[in-house]
């Protein structure tokens, strides 16, 4: 199972969306729309299924890691 990620339109960083699936699972998927609080920039960014991929590394953390240390 991997997360789902996005770049951030303002600093260009990969970041976790929050939302857990399986690479299969993501290309069945329907396109559908979302949002995500950025974890680097605090900005809400809008997305859709055609700019999301599944990151299966651990890496993934490591947005949410930083947002946590700017509190």
């Amino acid at each position: 199972m991997g997360v789902i990620m996005i770049r951030c339109p303002q600093t260009g960083h990969d970041i976790p969306t929050g939302i857990e699936m399986d690479t299969a699972e993501f290309r069945r998927a329907p396109v559908f729309f979302s949002r995500v609080q950025c974890p680097v920039c605090a900005r809400e960014h809008e997305w859709f299924a055609k700019d999301a991929w599944v990151c299966d590394s651990a890496d993934t953390g490591s947005a949410w890691d930083t947002f946590i240390e700017r509190l």
